[in-house]
């Protein structure tokens, strides 16, 4: 970086009104949209011109709640993409399904098209095109398999089905490497290709001036990857970067769950868990490599400035499993949990500012 940055927290914003993890929504036209996770049906609004109304609730979900579904807008819709669902009576299993709620009339609508891939876990991000390129996803043939099986067996059988399956190398989960990519006038959903990095679940998709970046992430359960993939401006492919260390100066695990967007221009991770540790027991052939660890939420806000990524400062708490909206050229944190998942309805904005005069920082910097 080549001047100092003031980051600016603001927590004057409306509180989300129930916990909020593992949630769906997206911001369109001012207005932000988020539910379902541990919201269940419900599903609310914000509109930024008009903060002091708080979030209203809006048409609740029609189907089964999905949790960990991947959300983003086109038009004046919002999608929402696959997730895990619990039936009544059922084990959990995820979901094939698309829906698209109309913003204008306040309705919901499950569309034709089933999803041929899981994309529990997978980030989405909506294109100038209007389409939406969706990152990475749990492989769903496994997790429907894994849960059956799990809800099955007996309460000693449980703990030894759980460490065959997570003493598997990441090749195994076989997670989506392919980028697909959503149209919503034809309401279909088109293979781009493989992509140059592992697939991912919880990673941070971010719009960037750039092209896309997909932001760290698990790489199987337990494991995260500390790099970052940036789109090259000449669509020739993928750069990585990697996260520089962080805070407390524990090995850079890389994060899950976390929070980012653009901040006045720049592309910004913060918060997210990991568990400490992982990376080394897995270089050293231990597959279950989070067995015995204890899950860290962290507090380090990172930004890239066109070369590398930065250590910024900390988050006032740890958090993660939320939700971000960029409003204006503020990025603001919706719902998470804090440290030992305990749920805060708090809505912070984090604004960045370059010296004294406060001027908006662009990207790149």
């Amino acid at each position: 970086m080549t001047a100092p940055f003031d980051l600016q927290f603001d927590t004057s914003w409306p509180a989300f009104p129930v916990a909020l993890r593992d949630a769906a929504g997206a911001a369109l036209d001012g207005q932000l949209y988020a539910g379902l996770g541990s919201a269940g049906a419900a599903w609310y609004r914000l509109d930024t011109a008009r903060r002091a109304d708080g979030w209203q609730r809006m048409a609740d979900f029609p189907g089964t709640a999905p949790a960990g579904a991947a959300c983003a807008a086109s038009g004046q819709f919002l999608y929402v993409f696959g997730g895990a669902i619990t039936p009544a009576g059922h084990s959990a299993r995820q979901s094939d399904a698309v829906w698209r709620y109309d913003a204008t009339l306040d309705a919901w609508q499950r569309l034709e098209l089933q999803l041929p891939l899981g994309l529990l876990g997978a980030s989405a991000l909506a294109q100038a095109d209007g389409s939406i390129m969706l990152f990475g996803g749990y492989h769903r043939g496994q997790f429907d398999a894994f849960c059956r099986a799990h809800a099955a067996a007996g309460e000693l059988e449980r703990p030894l089905l759980l460490r065959a399956y997570m003493s598997r190398p990441v090749a195994a989960f076989a997670w989506n490497r392919h980028l697909w990519r959503f149209d919503p006038h034809s309401a279909t959903l088109q293979d781009d290709g493989m992509l140059p990095f592992a697939g991912t679940c919880g990673a941070v998709a971010i719009a960037a001036a750039g092209g896309p970046i997909v932001a760290s992430g698990e790489i199987k359960p337990g494991l995260r990857t500390p790099c970052t993939w940036h789109a090259r401006h000449d669509a020739s492919g993928w750069e990585q970067h990697a996260l520089p260390d962080t805070a407390s100066g524990v090995p850079q695990e890389g994060v899950a769950a976390a929070f980012g967007g653009l901040c006045g221009g720049m592309p910004i991770l913060a918060g997210g868990t990991h568990f400490i540790g992982a990376s080394t027991n897995y270089a050293q052939q231990q597959l279950h490599a989070h067995a015995g660890l204890a899950k860290s939420w962290r507090r380090e806000l990172y930004g890239f400035d066109g070369g590398q990524w930065h250590l910024l400062g900390l988050l006032p708490a740890a958090r993660a499993h939320g939700l971000s909206f960029q409003a204006g050229q503020a990025l603001l944190l919706v719902g998470g949990d804090t440290d030992a998942g305990a749920a805060t309805l708090e809505t912070l904005a984090i604004t960045l500012s370059n010296g004294p005069g406060r001027d908006t920082v662009s990207y790149p910097a």
